[in-house]
């Protein structure tokens, strides 16, 4: 084994020795989304509509008709990922989809009545979850967190040329 290779695996053994693991981000995160997941069962009482579906009827109930393309943007979820959940939505009626009257070679999806009603019957509780998601930081701090947790999510990758994949 060379010098400069022994050096870099001892770096790395330390490295490793000396991690932190209840402090790695992604660690935190699986913990948040954890927390999150049992929260929105519990607070909801429901699991009809999940947490990413919630999202999709908000974007829909704020900005009305949107192509999938849009929407998958919009809500920074995979095109495929959303396409899937699309047709299960289409299924149990929640959201439509009809031709894009500005370009017929595409469709547009828009919320239901149905889905309207499902999604506004879960707005309270998402609203308490919120609070109950960031009840262990002072107010003060609250907004500077969620500010601080949308700086990350959006940030570009360095390295990458600009384009993100779910």
């Amino acid at each position: 084994m060379s010098a400069d290779k022994a050096i870099k695996t001892d770096s790395v053994a330390e490295l490793a020795r000396n991690w932190q693991l209840e402090g790695g981000i992604g660690f935190l995160l699986r913990l948040l989304e954890a927390r999150y997941d049992v929260l929105y069962q519990k607070v909801t009482r429901q699991s009809d509509i999940t947490p990413r579906q919630f999202g999709v009827l908000m974007a829909l109930y704020q900005r009305g008709p949107l192509t999938p393309s849009v929407l998958a943007e919009h809500i920074s979820c995979d095109r495929n990922t959303l396409s899937e959940m699309l047709k299960r939505m289409a299924a149990r009626k929640l959201i439509s989809k009809k031709t894009n009257a500005e370009d017929r070679r595409s469709v547009q999806v828009q919320i239901t009545a149905k889905g309207e009603a499902a999604l506004l019957s879960v707005v309270p509780a998402a609203a308490e979850l919120q609070d109950l998601m960031l009840a262990p930081l002072r107010k003060e701090d609250r907004a500077h967190f969620l500010k601080c947790m949308l700086a990350i999510a959006k940030a570009t990758p360095s390295g990458s040329s600009g384009s993100s994949e779910d």
